[in-house]
């Protein structure tokens, strides 16, 4: 496995731009809300994407303890995190692990989104294998999902006979729909939107993949959440089980958020649980989060990191 080159940290941004819209502030009680406990106000950055539906509840079930806003902009963000201006902030899991390991002032503080891509084709096939003579879309060189493509059809035993091409997931969306591209890699919900409305078909989820290629494990990190002030983890601490369950919750009931949040990332609800059912929402312990990190590093060609890249003990 090739090692990830330093334009990992402009893909992983590609790939979360991709569904990130205008900036504003989603943040309102809910009607039911769980009773809140006394708690520092955390304020929170998050992109417009199905990925942030966690935090998005999180925020309006406990309007007194958080503040949210969406971000327009990563490098921007991680610079707000990093200043101390934003408390919070969720992003690709690539761009704060590279932070860290370029200036080692970020910490990670868990993971809620493992798998929230698919493998999308022009024309109904059967296995990856299919695909063999086609171009492929990725949406940037040396990115996460590059290597991932590059390790799926390897196993496969087809890397040699698929072209990889790039573009950025509106383009290659445009590109499979027009049957230009024999396939893509596309992030929710571009790839729910394309399926439902017959422009292409899914073959399988990221999750699928990564779990041939990681001894059966489906999960990989894909939006996690970082904080650099470690001064405030009973806060951070209160966070993460407020959020664990709202994250189960998603799993088990994606279509009560869907419905929920249709209206705030402006995609039709039938879409955003199509989104949220292939997706891969889990909040593992600090433990099994290490476990799972060190696999992917490993396979992504990453250093593995030190135990102070998480902020709570494993």
């Amino acid at each position: 496995m090739n090692k990830i080159n330093t334009r990992v940290f402009i893909g992983f941004v590609v790939v979360l731009v991709a569904v990130c819209v205008t900036s504003t502030f989603a943040s309102g009680a809910a009607e039911t809300a769980p009773e809140s406990t006394a708690v520092d106000q955390l304020s929170l950055l998050y992109p417009r994407a199905v990925a942030s539906i966690p935090i998005l509840a999180l925020i309006e079930d406990y309007a007194d303890d958080y503040t949210g806003e969406f971000l327009t902009d990563h490098p921007q963000a991680l610079a707000q995190l990093v200043s101390g201006q934003v408390d919070v902030l969720a992003t690709g899991f690539t761009v704060g692990y590279n932070r860290y390991r370029s200036a080692g002032d970020v910490a990670h503080l868990m993971t809620p989104v493992w798998g929230v891509s698919a493998l999308m084709t022009a024309q109904p096939i059967d296995t990856i294998a299919d695909l063999a003579g086609g171009v492929v879309y990725a949406p940037f060189e040396g990115s996460p999902i590059d290597v991932y493509i590059n390790a799926v059809l390897a196993e496969a035993g087809v890397r040699d006979a698929v072209q990889i091409a790039y573009a950025p997931f509106p383009q290659a969306a445009g590109l499979l729909a027009q049957g230009q591209a024999d396939a893509a890699m596309l992030v929710e919900p571009i790839a729910s939107r394309l399926e439902l409305s017959g422009a292409a078909y899914r073959l399988e989820n990221m999750q699928d993949g990564w779990a041939r290629i990681a001894g059966g494990d489906a999960r990989s990190p894909q939006v996690s959440l970082f904080v650099v002030d470690r001064s405030r983890l009973d806060a951070y601490r209160v966070l993460v089980e407020r959020l664990t369950p709202i994250v189960q919750s998603i799993a088990e009931d994606p279509g009560s958020y869907a419905r929920r949040f249709a209206a705030v990332l402006d995609v039709p609800a039938p879409v955003l649980e199509h989104a949220l059912a292939n997706s891969l929402f889990e909040a593992p312990s600090p433990r099994q989060t290490a476990d799972v990190v060190a696999t992917y590093t490993q396979i992504m060609g990453l250093e593995l990191p030190e135990s102070d890249f998480y902020a709570f003990e494993r």
